[in-house]
């Protein structure tokens, strides 16, 4: 049998295989289902069977197989709208690579397999094989050329969305500084005016909501650009974990928690930026406080392991499911009910993770699930008999507890 004929005869079978490979190519492959893992395997093996068919010159086979073959009206090709979705699904370019050379493999073996169990089979033309090889070759180089594409137009857009975050978050700041005058003056006013008190201190909460967000949008374009640092210096942890808390309760921008905090008795000194260990630890209790029902419990500890402290809060709230746990740090994710007037742009929680790391430190999130609460641990080196900060030790996962 013709390969090309064999392509449009068993083409499940090379289906399945292409999505058993598929399957093994990326960490999110693990959750695709079948419609995705195969995603265009038949439109290009239709492809490739009817350009086999199609009489083409010495010259045209070349450029096809140099990936350079004219597309009909300007459309993109099934190869190329496979790279568009493969690089949504987070393959790399080697792991498209891959899944076109295990279809070639594929192919050329299940067709040799009916071939042989077939002792009436004429002799194989080397012309199909070549054929079959340029028509492969044509995919491949298009597939690549258009993953390399959109990477570029991804990493481009991304510089930008920095650029514009950062100038926003200054041009910001003078109208935002002229409200807060306005905002004194009404509180002056509301000394005297008890119906002007209540609004504002509504104003102040969200002015120092407005401006949390602005040094966060910041704080994370200079991290995107490598432009955020820290400035180190010896200093008790215990003191930033208590100085943090005594910051967060004097803005009563959220309903009542009970919190327990848990600190040890003598200092935990570590050579850190207080001013980012306590917006690292901010942070975290107000993700806590969001996603925690009113009047529940936020538990916020620290203890020292060995060489580090470990800070840890952990809440009774809404809990975080087993497929959002490896993306909870990702800038800009929200929930899926996608309430940003409740949850927020996103970008607090990977901040917080690129300023731990910056300390040499890590950070994790456990959750047992939906409903369950969840608790964010970090680690941060101290210093060793006035020495250095030590290297870091690995944080236990969350799969393993």
């Amino acid at each position: 049998m013709r390969v090309a004929d064999f392509i449009r005869q068993h083409s499940e079978d090379i289906a399945k295989e292409w999505e058993a490979f598929a399957r093994t190519c990326s960490p999110a492959a693990a959750k695709m289902n079948v419609a995705q893992l195969r995603d265009h395997i038949l439109p290009l093996l239709r492809f490739v069977a009817d350009d086999m068919d199609t009489p083409q010159t010495r010259f045209e086979q070349n450029e096809k197989a140099q990936g350079r073959q004219p597309l009909a009206k300007g459309e993109a090709s099934e190869a190329e709208q496979h790279a568009a979705v493969r690089i949504i699904d987070g393959f790399t370019v080697d792991q498209v690579i891959g899944e076109f050379r295990a279809l070639r493999a594929s192919v050329l073996r299940l067709w040799a397999e009916h071939r042989d169990s077939d002792e009436h089979a004429p002799i194989t033309e080397p012309a199909q094989i070549n054929r079959f090889n340029e028509s492969i070759d044509q995919m491949l180089s298009e597939s690549v050329a258009r993953h390399a594409y959109l990477e570029t137009q991804a990493r481009e857009h991304s510089t930008r969305r920095d650029a514009f975050l950062a100038t926003l978050s200054h041009e910001l700041r003078g109208p935002l500084a002229a409200i807060a005058n306005g905002v004194h003056i009404v509180e002056a006013a509301g000394t005297t005016n008890a119906r002007l008190a209540p609004v504002a201190a509504m104003m102040a909460r969200q002015i120092q909501h407005l401006r949390r967000l602005l040094d966060d949008l910041l704080d994370l374009a200079r991290i995107s650009r490598d432009r955020l640092s820290i400035r180190c210096a010896p200093a008790d942890i215990r003191q930033c974990v208590q100085d943090a808390v005594d910051a967060n309760r004097e803005e009563p921008t959220q309903p009542s928690h009970f919190l327990k905090l848990n600190l040890p008795a003598g200092p935990l000194v570590g050579e850190v930026d207080s001013t980012r260990i306590m917006q690292v630890i901010s942070i975290l209790l107000n993700n806590a406080i969001k996603y925690s029902p009113v009047g529940s419990s936020i538990e916020l500890s620290l203890i020292r392991d060995h060489e580090h402290a470990r800070i840890s809060v952990r809440d009774e709230g809404v809990g975080i499911a087993a497929d959002v746990l490896p993306h909870i740090f990702d800038p800009f994710r929200v929930t899926d009910d996608n309430d940003l007037a409740r949850h927020g742009l996103g970008i607090g929680l990977g901040l917080a993770r690129r300023l731990v790391e910056l300390h040499a430190g890590t950070l994790v999130a456990r959750s047992d699930g939906p409903g369950r609460g969840a608790e964010f641990c970090v680690a941060i080196p101290l210093t060793v008999d006035g020495g250095p900060r030590g290297a870091p030790i690995p944080h236990p996962s969350a799969s393993e507890n």
